[in-house]
């Protein structure tokens, strides 16, 4: 069995020299730009070549991220970026966007690529696409169960990564605009601001408050470390740490806590991961979960506070106006964080009272006096937020070391040599002094060895050494430790160089522009048969429906517009996990019904598609955001990412032949998600959910729908109606057609809306309805 890969973040170089002391196999890291956490320190060139250095000398892989959506405008900067990548030896690129994906195969074919979360893999077909197309290894969305994962692994032939432990994404990977939408600030480029992270009320379409000012998005953290075995005999490649935004001692704590679980598998030894857990809550704490891997909808959030609370360190026994006494639940230091359970008031420990006297320390049971800084009462439990000795402890790791062995020859006449060997690599020096006879002073076996391994400022600690000396001869100690040293570079150069390749100057031009003249029509997204049957009976000529993978209900909606002029295309929904299994029966249905249009939302559902006969549309989650992304579907239509503006559509849509669409009115999804917080704070309400009967509260007051997709996954709605009404423009972009977006609108709403688009489209003037509109990204675009 091929031992897993321990695979830890490094949002700067401290984090990860403590992740590589701490043990990890392989390291992923980010640059300047085009990395999805932009608000990390991060690499530049120079740094990017000493974390390379540092870690390809101690046998550890880095992998960095190009994980971000790319417009036309940047992708010469990025192709600059990519040759410096590839030339600077890398050993993996892990990208997003699919025109990444389509130029890194054709330009850089012996540079392993990853497909990041950020694609939102989240079935079997979705990982065969990229398979085929050169992908070495996905990384699974996080919401997937252990058993499917399983199956993912054991019927594909590349690489499986998974998240292990830390913070998780409320919505899909990828599937996420909250940010954007709200703040400009998009997910997708790396610039999340964490909307998610803050208070929400849930009320109900009466405006009663169901649950008020909690924090409904927030999840609490990833923990696998006690189910490691069961990961391990998954056949998982390698097991991802999230935590680029973190410091180097939660890096070095998670680190060291799954390296000791890995390796007593390995072991068969014990391994207790109650402990670990202690210690690593002691570094951060907002809860521990087990995510999805073990069901389907996580029940475990932390609603009452989205930052660290530490770990409970002592009761409040009773309070004065200068200090309060405690009874210690845990060891306390000076220099200690201490804050209320909630951790949203805090301070750091300065002074411990302990029978009259300043200590720096007291301990678990001991009764000691804090002056604080905020009001707390009688029997509250204090948190230790934070722990300098552990902190401290953290922070010293030993320095990782690689094994080497040595064999040096010391004879008459001749220079000292000596060979290295250290894994595949084997280097041989001779000295530039030449050896002398001596009866006075002379050079023996043990004197050599000593001088020979005393290497503590490199990569390397001497495993074996054996040495040749004949009697009677002397060198100096200058000439001993001069070719110690230029046998240690020599390895050193060999190592690095074995990982880097050739320069590179890549030659990148988007395709040209193109005369194009398009006739711009309506068209209608809707999942209802009432909205679907209104559309046709007013001329909409494309109809996209979500059947919800219902053929009958299909089939009605074929009835009701088959005196129509409107063509009915069959919309799927955005994730597919069990439900793909029935997507090759409902192709072959709606094939010999003579469809012969469909709308695409995942990679999956691609994968499968492109083998039929159907025209196929591309549908915006699948975030197309450039023209080569364009180009790795090759489709007949697209409905390009409502992150981009106006102009970058504009941009994309005359250098291809392709049918373009744009998004110009509707609620906006905001986030896709398997975590329904109606199911956790009131019941199962589906008929009602999926109806939008729901609503997430703001701390503004706006109220964003929850709508049901009719599998049980939620989306959160925008507050605004996007309504965008510049037809002249939108005609001008090049579109071919402007896309209506229902989702929780009624029969009255719906019927305006439709009738108001015609009369636009027709430059007649018309009423803008009544209500509170953006015209999203169309013009403001997103960080």
């Amino acid at each position: 069995m091929k031992k897993v890969e321990l695979l830890a973040p490094a949002g700067d170089y401290e984090a990860l020299t403590s992740a590589v002391n701490a043990g990890c196999d392989a390291v992923y890291l980010g640059g300047k730009n085009f990395g999805a956490r932009a608000y990390a320190t991060n690499f530049d060139y120079d740094n990017l070549k000493a974390a390379l250095e540092f870690c390809h000398l101690r046998d550890v892989k880095v992998y960095v991220t190009v994980n971000t959506l790319v417009a036309n405008e940047e992708f010469e900067k990025l192709v600059n970026y990519l040759d410096f990548l590839y030339s600077s030896g890398v050993d993996a690129i892990i990208v997003q966007d699919m025109g990444v994906l389509k130029f890194l195969r054709e330009n850089y074919p012996d540079l392993k690529v990853h497909a990041s979360t950020q694609m939102t893999v989240h079935n079997l077909e979705g990982v065969q696409e990229l398979a085929k197309k050169g992908v070495f290894r996905v990384i699974l969305s996080r919401e997937l169960t252990l058993k499917e994962i399983k199956d993912i692994v054991q019927n594909s032939n590349i690489e499986i990564e998974v998240f292990v432990h830390g913070a998780l994404c409320v919505s899909y990977s990828g599937q996420c605009f909250m940010s954007s939408i709200l703040g400009g600030r998009s997910g997708n480029r790396g610039r999340c601001a964490q909307p998610c992270r803050l208070k929400y009320s849930l009320v109900d379409k009466d405006g009663k408050v169901l649950e008020k000012d909690l924090h409904l998005l927030s999840m609490a953290d990833l923990c696998t470390i006690e189910h490691i075995p069961k990961l391990i005999e998954a056949g998982i490649t390698s097991f991802k740490i999230e935590g680029r935004m973190k410091n180097a001692e939660y890096v070095a704590s998670v680190v060291k806590a799954y390296r000791e679980a890995i390796d007593s598998f390995y072991e068969s030894k014990a391994f207790d991961s109650g402990k670990a857990i202690e210690e690593m809550s002691r570094i951060f704490n907002r809860g521990f979960s087990t995510g999805y891997l073990f069901g389907v909808k996580p029940s475990k959030m932390s609603y009452i506070s989205p930052k660290n609370t530490g770990v409970a360190a002592a009761e409040v026994i009773s309070v004065t106006s200068k200090t309060s006494k405690l009874r210690l639940l845990r060891d306390i230091a000076k220099g200690d964080g201490i804050s209320d359970e909630k951790g949203e008031k805090g301070q750091k420990v300065e002074i411990i009272f302990k029978n009259g006297k300043k200590v720096d320390r007291a301990y678990e049971g001991d009764i000691i006096e804090l002056p604080l800084k905020f009001y707390v009462k009688e029997r509250e439990i204090l948190n230790k937020t934070y722990d300098v000795l552990l902190n401290d402890k953290l922070k010293n790791l030993p320095s990782r070391k690689i094994p080497i062995k040595i064999y040096a020859e010391l004879k008459k006449d001749k220079p000292l040599y000596i060979k290295i060997q250290e894994g595949i690599h084997t280097v041989e020096v001779y000295s530039d002094e030449i050896s002398q006879t001596s009866e006075k002073v002379s050079i023996e076996e043990d004197f050599l060895k000593d001088k020979l391994t005393q290497i503590n400022d490199t990569a390397f600690y001497v495993e074996e050494i054996e040495v040749v000396v004949e009697k009677g001869l002397y060198m100096s100690v200058k000439g001993i430790k001069e070719a110690r040293r230029k046998a240690i570079e020599m390895l050193e150069k060999r190592k690095l160089d074995y990982y880097k390749r050739e320069e590179k100057h890549t030659f990148f031009i988007l395709p040209s522009f193109k005369e194009k003249k398009e006739e711009v029509s309506l068209t209608f997204y809707t999942d209802k048969l009432e909205h679907l049957k209104m559309a046709s009976q007013l001329g909409i000529e494309y109809v996209y429906f979500n059947y919800k993978l219902d053929i009958k209900l299909f089939k009605k909606g074929l009835e009701l517009t088959k005196d129509s002029k409107t063509t009915v295309i069959p919309a799927f929904p955005s994730i597919l996990r069990e439900e793909i299994k029935r997507i090759k029966p409902q192709l072959e249905f709606l094939q010999d019904m003579g469809i012969n249009k469909i709308l695409v939302s995942n990679l999956g559902l691609y994968h499968i598609a492109k083998n039929y006969n159907f025209e196929i549309f591309i549908d915006y989650p699948l975030n197309i955001f450039n023209n080569l992304a364009v180009d790795y579907f090759k489709p007949y239509a697209v409905t390009l990412s409502y992150e981009l503006t106006l102009e970058q559509i504009k941009d994309i849509a005359k250098r291809s032949d392709v049918k373009f669409e744009a998004l110009i009115y509707g609620r906006l999804p905001l986030m896709t998600m398997e975590y329904c917080p109606i199911r956790n704070l009131v019941d199962c309400d589906r008929e009602r959910c999926e109806k939008g009967y729901y609503f997430l509260k703001d701390r503004k007051g706006k109220l964003m729908p929850l709508k049901s997709n009719g599998f049980c996954r939620m989306q959160i709605l925008n507050a605004d109606v996007l309504l965008m009404l510049s037809i002249k423009e939108l005609k001008q972009a090049g579109l071919s057609f402007l896309r209506i977006h229902d989702t929780i609108e009624e029969d009255e709403e719906i019927e305006k809306v439709l009738k108001m688009y015609i009369e636009a489209l027709e430059e007649n003037e018309i009423e803008i309805l009544e209500g509170k509109y953006t015209k999203g990204h169309f013009y403001r675009g997103v960080l």
